[in-house]
Order: structure tokens, then sequence, then C-alpha cells
């Protein structure tokens, strides 16, 4: 194993925030017109774990997830249910995983800001 070094880890809180805007494709948005923007701190594993902020105004849209998700709410509100309409709602402080195949929704209430952690398969 090649050794790591302390100014090889990401400090999440500590990097520039060069945010990168994106609009969700029409055929997806479901309420609002939502400005969502992301930042990508770490790229790894050929490609199948990236890391960084993302952050979104209110609305709400269709997902389908093609990967696992950790996410850990920096601030904000938000809903995510699924196809059969069980929901949960998530606030500043919470975090949690959504697992590969997921099918449903993202609804942000208040703008909201998230670290994630993704592992493409």
């Amino acid at each position: 194993m090649k050794a790591v070094y302390i100014d090889q880890v990401v400090s999440f809180d500590e990097q520039p925030i060069p945010m990168e805007k994106f609009v969700t494709p029409p055929e997806r948005l479901l309420k609002g017109d939502p400005e969502q923007a992301i930042a990508t701190y770490v790229e790894g594993e050929q490609g199948r774990l990236i890391a960084g902020m993302w952050q979104s105004e209110p609305g709400k849209w269709k997902a389908v997830s093609e990967r696992r998700e950790f996410c850990y709410i920096i601030s904000g509100d938000l809903i995510i249910s699924d196809a059969k309409g069980g929901q949960k709602r998530y606030k500043t402080g919470d975090s949690f995983m959504l697992p590969y195949g997921f099918d449903g929704y993202w609804e942000v209430i208040e703008t909201c800001q998230k670290y994630y952690v993704i592992l493409q398969d």
C-alpha cells in the first residue's frame, strides 16, 4: 500500500465552492424550476467514487438512482418519496443512504445544500 499523508485528506468544509450550475431535464421536472449546482471535491476508483457538495432551490423532480449515494444535509428541507407513495423528510443535520435502483422523487421544500458520496457499480 502506498503511503498517504495529511495533505491528501479532503476536508469538505474547507473547500472553495466553485459550483457548476445545471438544469433539471424538463421531462423530469414536476414542480418549480429549481436552479441546481454541484461541486466535486473527490474523484477516484476509476470514476466509481465521487464526492462533493450539491445545492438546489425549491422544486420537485423524478429521480432514478443508478448508483449508491450517501447524503448529509448541510442546510435546508427536502422530501424524498418513492414510486409507491412512501416518503421521508430530511432537514439540516440529517443523513441517509440511497440504494442503487431507487425510483422516486426529490422535492426541495427550502433551498437545500448537501454533502454527497457516490459509489457507482
